[in-house]
This record gives C-alpha cells, sequence and structure tokens, in this order.
C-alpha cells in the first residue's frame, strides 16, 4: 500500500443555543493512500444530493493541484466532520 500523507478527521456538533458555533467532540489522525483519498473526494455528490453540505477545498500540494481539505455538514445541519489531507513531500511511503 502506497502511503500519500495523513488524514486528520475532526468531528463537531452544533453548540446547545447557537446557530454557527461548533464544539469539538472527536479527532483522529490515521495514514491515507491513493484509493481511500478518491472515494472521499468522488463521494461529496452523492452527499450533496441526499441533502447535506460538502466543502472541498483545493490548493497546490506535494502531489499536484489536489483537495486538502473536505467540510461536511448533516442534512439537518448540526453535525459538521472536517478531513484534513497532509501530503508527504518527495517520494511516496511505503508500508509493508
Amino acid at each position: 500500500m502506497r502511503i500519500l500523507g495523513t488524514i486528520k478527521t475532526t468531528k463537531q456538533e452544533l453548540k446547545e443555543g447557537t446557530k454557527t458555533v461548533f464544539v469539538t467532540t472527536k479527532e483522529t489522525t490515521q495514514d491515507f493512500d491513493e484509493e481511500y483519498y478518491n472515494n472521499i473526494v468522488s463521494s461529496a455528490p452523492f452527499f450533496r444530493r441526499l441533502g447535506g453540505s460538502e466543502t472541498l477545498g483545493r490548493c497546490y500540494t506535494s502531489q499536484g493541484y489536489r483537495v486538502y481539505k473536505v467540510t461536511s455538514k448533516s442534512p439537518c445541519k448540526t453535525m459538521k466532520t472536517i478531513r484534513e489531507f497532509n501530503f508527504n513531500w518527495g517520494l511516496y511511503n511505503e508500508r509493508i
């Protein structure tokens, strides 16, 4: 498996009594490969059709012009998930 980098996933919930303030409930970090990255990025239109909000942030990375941040909101707008991709510089890392 070729590791492209790490992904930081932050799950947030709407703070009680507010409309726009979110409170972090969980943070995780893990490695990701090309297939995992493509699955996340290509699933955005599907979740938009379900009524959720998907925002893809793009920038120039060591791997080219890629999505570096995906912000997802649930259809009821009370939960938010932020996925931040951190790409490795240089050659791909290989995990045995």
